[in-house]
C-alpha cells in the first residue's frame, strides 16, 4: 500500500486517538482532543492547496477554531468549575482499553480494502477513519463520567469527517460548515446537560444513574 503525506497525518490522528484510551486525566484527554483537531485541520488545508479548493480553506480553519480551541476550552472550563480532574473508566483497566485501542487501529488498518476509494488516492485514511470510528466508541462505553463521554462522541465525529475529506470529493461549503457548528452546538449543549446533573447529583458518574429506570 502506499501511502500518501495525508494518510501520515490521518495515522498520527488515529495513534493520538489510541493514546487517549490509557489516559484518566480528564486535562490530558482534552490535549488529545486539540492534537487530533490539528491534524485533521492540516489535512484539510492540504487538500485544499492539492486539489484548489478554496472553501476547504475555510473549512480548515472553522475545524481547528472550534474543534481544536473553543471545544476543549468549553470542556476543560466546565470540568475545573465541577472540581474534575480524572476519569479511572467504568469497567474496564485504562491498560486494558489501550491495548483494545490498539488492536482497533490494526483493524482499521486491515479494513482499509473494503472502504478506501482507489480514485482520491488516499488509501490509509480510510482505514484510519475506521480506526477513529471505532476507538470513539470503545471511549465511549468504558468511561464513566459524561465529560469523557462527550469526548469520545468528538473522537468518533474525527473519524466522520476524515472519511468524508480524503474518500469523497467534498460536500458543498454550506452543508461542511452546518455539520461543524452543529457539532459545537452539541458539545455546548452537553457541557449544559453535564453541569445540570452535577448541581442536581453532585457527581457526573453516569454508572451511578442507572437506578433512575426504577
Amino acid at each position: 500500500m502506499n501511502l500518501s503525506q495525508t494518510d501520515l497525518f490521518a495515522a498520527g490522528a488515529a495513534v493520538v486517538a489510541v493514546w487517549m484510551c490509557g489516559l484518566t486525566r480528564v486535562k490530558t484527554q482534552l490535549w488529545g482532543l486539540v492534537l487530533q483537531a490539528a491534524l485533521l485541520s492540516s489535512i484539510c488545508a492540504r487538500l485544499a492547496m492539492a486539489e484548489h479548493y478554496n472553501h476547504l480553506l475555510v473549512l480548515a480553519s472553522a475545524m481547528f477554531v472550534i474543534k481544536a480551541v473553543a471545544i476543549p476550552i468549553f470542556l476543560g472550563r466546565s470540568a475545573a468549575s465541577m472540581g474534575i480532574t480524572s476519569d479511572r473508566g467504568a469497567n474496564v483497566h485504562p491498560t486494558v482499553t489501550l491495548i483494545i485501542g490498539c488492536g482497533l487501529l490494526v483493524i482499521g488498518y486491515f479494513l482499509t480494502p473494503h472502504f478506501e476509494v482507489p480514485a482520491m488516492l488516499n488509501p490509509g485514511s480510510a482505514g484510519m477513519s475506521v480506526a477513529l470510528l471505532f476507538i470513539g466508541m470503545l471511549l465511549m462505553i468504558t468511561r464513566r463520567l459524561a465529560i469523557s463521554q462527550v469526548i469520545g462522541f468528538l473522537t468518533m465525529e474525527s473519524g466522520i469527517s476524515l472519511y468524508s475529506l480524503t474518500q469523497t470529493r467534498g460536500m458543498p461549503l454550506l452543508l461542511e460548515m452546518i455539520i461543524v457548528f452543529e457539532v459545537l452546538i452539541g458539545v455546548l449543549i452537553a457541557g449544559l446537560v453535564i453541569f445540570r446533573i452535577n448541581r442536581s447529583f453532585e457527581h457526573i458518574d453516569v454508572t451511578h444513574m442507572r437506578g433512575l429506570h426504577d
